[in-house]
């Protein structure tokens, strides 16, 4: 009986990681078995180096088995839709990877628009706008990973000059490191297009939430319990209120959040999170610039 309550909580936490998440353990794995290695006689070491190439790897395994038959359903249905054969071999493919792909190639999208400067695009209706950057420091950041990059650039040469004598590694290096550079640009250059004014709108009966491409979705103002305020570090306050990271979802450009919608118990309301469908958890978290003039709002629909 022990044994297989243990594996079903280990299915239950696997399937509430998220591939990021699981990406994070697979990096904590190669850093903790490459100390061990540091530390650990000559003999032992060929061992650790396959352990260090094998963990990430049975993570991997082991989240794609306990999520299989979630990816026979979409196969099934993409094959009783008559689905292109591209979207059955995505239907295989976990959704948070499928959501990568889409995000990435809309941010260098926005990228390519941005260098036009054409104007964003705005989808959002007419009602009470929520805006997240005007004291938010989503600005300030990306002016900090501007000027990162550009200091990394003569850093990185200068670095891998002198500790790499080799030049077809040197060279190779040096490419990858502009490559990787190329990349966060375009994503912080397309992220900050779609994210335009920035804001989210409410309307009479519903708070239609967007950030950029990453967060997108109509939340009904009915499926609102109600509405409190952050006023500490989201680790504390989570922890002070008893909120499980699976019972949450962060909402917010860049900024710690300073309030949280509080859903109702039978509340089905389904966003579109990271380019993947998401079913909204219980805790909303949210950054805004006026907090209050939401919490306000709410009040007065709850009292008419």
């Amino acid at each position: 009986m022990l044994p297989s309550l243990r594996l079903s909580t280990s299915v239950s936490t696997l399937r509430a990681t998220s591939w990021r998440d699981l990406a994070g353990w697979g990096l904590a794995s190669l850093f903790v078995v490459s100390i061990v290695k540091t530390l650990a006689p000559d003999a032992v070491k060929p061992l650790l180096r396959s352990a260090s190439l094998a963990l990430p790897l049975l993570l991997m395994m082991a989240k794609d088995l306990v999520h299989a038959p979630d990816a026979w359903q979409r196969l099934r249905r993409a094959h009783a839709a008559r689905a292109p054969w591209h979207v059955r071999v995505s239907a295989l493919l976990p959704p948070e990877l499928v959501g990568m792909l889409r995000l990435d190639r809309l941010l260098w999208i926005g990228c390519w628009h941005r260098l036009r400067r054409q104007p964003a695009p705005c989808a959002l209706p007419h009602g009470l706008g929520l805006g997240y950057l005007e004291r938010g420091a989503y600005g300030t950041a990306t002016a900090v990973v501007f000027v990162s990059l550009l200091l990394e650039l003569p850093v990185h040469v200068l670095l891998l000059n002198l500790f790499i004598e080799d030049a077809d590694q040197l060279g190779l290096l040096h490419a990858l490191g502009a490559a990787a550079v190329l990349y966060t640009l375009a994503w912080v250059l397309g992220d900050r297009w779609y994210i335009g004014a920035g804001g989210h709108v409410m309307t009479d009966d519903a708070l239609h939430l967007r950030v950029g491409v990453r967060v997108d979705g109509v939340l009904p103002l009915a499926a609102i319990a109600r509405l409190e305020l952050v006023d500490a570090p989201l680790p504390v306050w989570r922890r002070r209120h008893g909120v499980a990271r699976r019972d949450m979802l962060l909402v917010t450009p860049f900024d710690q959040p300073n309030c949280v919608l509080v859903l109702d118990e039978e509340a089905q309301v389904d966003i579109l999170h990271w380019q993947v469908k998401k079913r909204l958890p219980r805790h909303v978290f949210l950054y805004l610039d006026r907090p209050a003039l939401l919490a306000t709002r709410l009040r007065q629909r709850t009292r008419a």
